[in-house]
């Protein structure tokens, strides 16, 4: 009885936490080297995004898309290249390409010593995916519906491979 309680207050406490995620005030990326203190914010912001409905909290949605789309413009350490497919998934739910970006950048940050952009790309096409799955009242749109029939197959890897050059 004592794990089930532990186990349901960590979820919580994730969870929670997750959901109490504010942008810093007065963020600055005037400088080279002041990306790295903002990396923990992007992890959340991003856990943000994926976890809150797009209806819910729109000013503060806008807030950290805001943050998330000057860091990932900006930093100079970590590439993410918005090739025609990542294009195509956003076309017609635009905030999908900030779940893209925002996982790529999160995978980033948390393999630093392994990169790999090919699963980078394939943990943020997941991301995606996810979101685009549990989203209310998101948009049907077949070039996500592919990504996730190749995932489920087993081919997502395969098909970044060839149509990212990766």
């Amino acid at each position: 009885m004592n794990r089930f309680l532990f186990l349901f207050l960590l979820c919580y406490g994730v969870k929670a936490s997750a959901q109490s995620f504010e942008v810093p005030k007065n963020y600055s990326f005037s400088k080279q080297t002041n990306y790295a203190q903002y990396e923990a914010d992007i992890i959340k912001a991003t856990d943000w995004l994926q976890r809150t409905p797009w209806t819910a909290e729109p000013e503060k949605r806008e807030a950290v898309t805001q943050f998330l789309l000057k860091w990932a413009q900006g930093v100079p350490y970590i590439t993410v290249e918005l090739k025609q497919p990542i294009m195509d998934i956003s076309d017609a739910n635009p905030q999908l390409g900030f779940i893209y970006m925002g996982k790529y950048c999160k995978y980033a940050i948390e393999h630093k010593a392994d990169f790999n952009p090919l699963k980078a790309t394939a943990y943020a096409l997941r991301a995606v995916a996810a979101k685009y799955k549990t989203e209310p009242v998101r948009k049907t749109d077949d070039d996500v519906q592919h990504i996730i029939a190749l995932d489920e197959k087993g081919e997502l890897e395969a098909w970044i491979a060839n149509d990212f050059g990766l």
